[in-house]
């Protein structure tokens, strides 16, 4: 393996248009922190923690640049069975005292260092395994011979092979939101990558009729839904407190009623900032996006909604204008990724989706998601360059 750095080969130009971007969701994530801190017992320090984050975090964007996008690549097996490793420790937790893995909500996903902060490794393996997917599909693209069911399946098969088992180890954690997200992202790769159509129509329509049955059942027959899976199953507990969250407004679906209360109340133009009209959980978080809606109303809401479109926008314009068709597909995964991730957290505040533990993208506070997306972000950056080489603008 050669990892010398190739940042000589090539001036390196920067896509103003989409560092204005990103400066605007760091100035959005911090304005949002600090009003959510008066909704957080027992935290200080968030703001000072999230600007830290995102200094490292360019910081990873550029040291991955100077390293070169070919190398990143070459690297990402080496990261995947590191991050196996710590997702096999965090499932022993439950059989052995793993030194640094304390339970959290019911979740054994973090690693927790004293006076450092926490790692979650299902964050980082979201980003490896989007790179690896990019990889696999663009070397089976320029191997086979012919477009039929039998190279899609071949192709199906290399990518299960990679994402199969730490999908289990992630989903054993429990976490229902990071898998979703891992496999929107590789699905929607896949999709573009040049299989059969008729794929694309048997996986929608499956997605389709199983949730139209599970809704069926749901309203028609509860109790057999009780007796199938555990009573006290938090997945499940979820699906009842966002169909019904009136209903169970002290219990499941108490988190769901409080953020849209939140939500809702801010009208136009929102409350005086930092008022604590309503307590509810995770604000600097997964809830994020009801903390901007109480405090900044319909006016803030639209524009958070409207700068998530342009980033998306953005990354979208730079993957349409790359000739490199590896990079491309991973702009598409992250892309699928993203995009995902917006809808579901706004999704799910306003009652349109049930409550995943998904957050807002480069928005919402946290340092492991946020330095995973750096990583694919660096690619972005440097696609963004080759287009600018390529096309003579800044501002694309």
């Amino acid at each position: 393996m050669n990892l010398s750095p190739n940042y000589v080969k090539q001036k390196f130009h920067i896509d103003w248009t989409l560092t204005i971007i990103m400066a605007a969701l760091f100035t959005v994530s911090m304005v949002s922190i600090y009003l959510a801190m008066p909704l957080v017992s027992n935290v200080r320090g968030l703001i000072e923690k999230q600007v830290l984050w995102y200094i490292t975090g360019f910081m990873i964007v550029g040291f991955l640049i100077y390293l070169g996008t070919n190398n990143l690549y070459q690297i990402t097996p080496i990261l995947y069975w590191i991050l196996m490793g710590a997702l096999v420790l965090l499932f022993l937790d439950r059989f052995i005292n793993v030194p640094f893995v304390s339970e959290i909500n019911g979740a054994r996903a973090w690693f927790l260092f004293p006076g450092i902060g926490s790692f979650q490794p299902s964050e980082f393996m979201k980003i490896v395994l989007i790179l690896m997917s990019a990889d696999i599909v663009s070397e089976h693209n320029k191997a086979k011979v012919e477009d039929s069911y039998a190279e899609d399946i071949s192709l199906f098969l290399k990518i299960f092979k990679i994402a199969i088992p730490p999908l289990v180890l992630i989903v054993l954690q429990p976490d229902t939101g990071i898998p979703l997200v891992i496999v929107i992202s590789i699905m929607v790769m896949v999709f573009v990558s040049g299989i059969q159509r008729s794929w694309i129509y048997i996986s929608m329509g499956t997605f389709i009729a199983v949730f139209a049955i599970f809704l069926y059942i749901y309203f028609n027959h509860q109790q057999f839904l009780l007796n199938l899976f555990d009573s006290n199953s938090l997945r499940l507990s979820r699906f009842f407190g966002w169909l019904e969250p009136e209903k169970y407004m002290r219990s499941w679906g108490n988190q769901l009623y409080e953020g849209l209360l939140a939500l809702g109340s801010g009208g136009i133009d929102g409350h005086p900032l930092r008022q604590v009209l309503v307590l509810f959980a995770e604000p600097q978080n997964d809830f994020i996006f009801a903390v901007i809606g109480q405090n900044f109303g319909f006016i803030g809401t639209s524009f958070v909604v409207i700068l998530s479109c342009l980033f998306d926008l953005k990354v979208l314009s730079i993957a349409f204008n790359s000739t490199d068709q590896r990079n491309k597909l991973m702009a598409i995964g992250m892309l699928g990724m993203i995009v995902f991730q917006q809808v579901e957290n706004m999704g799910m505040i306003t009652g349109l989706l049930p409550i995943t533990g998904i957050t807002l993208p480069f928005i919402s506070y946290g340092g492991s998601s946020l330095w995973s997306y750096m990583i694919p972000l660096s690619i972005i950056f440097k696609m963004a360059s080759d287009n600018i080489q390529k096309n003579g603008t800044f501002f694309v």
